[in-house]
């Protein structure tokens, strides 16, 4: 039980917690971006970058396409070796997800593309590992194509004005046969990427997002609770705040986590609470404003369970 508990407790951390980014240029000048800091340059040309991790078994691409959605890039691209079968698993007109597995599923990797737009040039930003997690990868996805910035000061600018507002409205409802909760329009989901999660659901442009967890439990809540709060302090995690609450009528710990990384530190909000014998984590990662916090506070109050569960 301990280690469920510490999965749960930690799901959330494993997206951003290891990684820490640094600034590239373009070897032609013409804009920035921010990669993990233990990858290698492989190659670069104009606006083309590749990088590579042996570690990790990482490899990003980065380079400017004249197409309008990654459907059509990927189309004009024979780039599905036929000894490997791609999986696709999201499919929207800027992001295209695939897991590839070869023979009896022995072997596995994730492959993700997602085309942003930043002023006039359409990039396209390519992740391919054999060993990194989908939500790990999705998140790095996410930091590095966000982090793309023109030279140019205006296009900075303009980038920025048009990827604030979508932060503020609860347009969209994910619904499974428990329960519902509402999140901001223009959000990806990405379902059941291992066991226990029922989803991540986060924003396009940035790391800002949470999970959703659950597994049956025979313990209390609140010894349920304790353990995770014990596991947490035992791998260095500070617990700034820990209260409990109602989350649509049942009780839930709301808590404040805080990890530590070089420069920087990182503050997650977790919500923990039961329903019958099913217990339930919703851990929000990154939350670095107080428009976020409201933001959070926002979407939990949107969560409802099922009728008749």
């Amino acid at each position: 039980m301990w280690l469920a508990i510490s999965i749960f407790m930690l799901a959330s951390c494993e997206q951003q917690s290891e990684v820490t980014y640094k600034k590239c240029s373009s070897p032609a000048d013409t804009y920035t971006v921010e990669v993990p800091s233990y990858v290698a340059a492989d190659m670069g040309i104009g606006d083309f970058m590749s990088f590579e991790s042996e570690n990790s078994y990482l490899q990003i691409l980065i380079h400017t396409i004249e197409e309008e959605t990654i459907g059509e890039y990927l189309r004009k691209r024979d780039f599905m070796a036929a000894t490997f079968r791609y999986n696709h698993f999201v499919s929207t007109d800027t992001t295209s997800f695939y897991k590839i597995t070869r023979g009896n599923n022995m072997w596995s990797a994730y492959e993700l593309y997602k085309l942003k737009k930043v002023g006039d040039k359409n990039f396209v930003v390519m992740l391919h590992s054999s060993t990194l997690g989908q939500a790990k990868m999705i998140a790095m996805l996410n930091h590095i194509s966000s982090s793309i910035k023109l030279k140019d000061c205006k296009d900075e600018v303009k980038e920025g004005v048009q990827e604030e507002p979508q932060e503020g409205s609860l347009g969209e409802l994910y619904k499974t046969n428990l329960y519902s909760i509402k999140h901001p329009k223009g959000w990806q989901v990405v379902e059941r990427f291992n066991e226990m999660t029922d989803a991540y659901i986060g924003a396009p442009t940035d790391d800002f997002g949470f999970t959703i967890v659950r597994f049956e439990a025979d313990l209390s809540l609140a010894e349920l609770n304790a353990e995770g709060n014990a596991n947490l302090r035992q791998g260095g995690i500070k617990i700034l705040e820990d209260k409990l609450i109602e989350v649509d009528g049942v009780k839930c710990y709301r808590a404040v986590h805080e990890i530590s990384l070089p420069n920087q530190r990182v503050k997650h909000i977790s919500y923990t609470f039961k329903k019958g014998n099913m217990l339930y984590n919703i851990k929000f990662g990154d939350v670095k404003t107080k428009d976020k916090e409201k933001l959070v506070d926002d979407i939990m109050n949107s969560f409802r369970f099922n009728a008749g569960i």
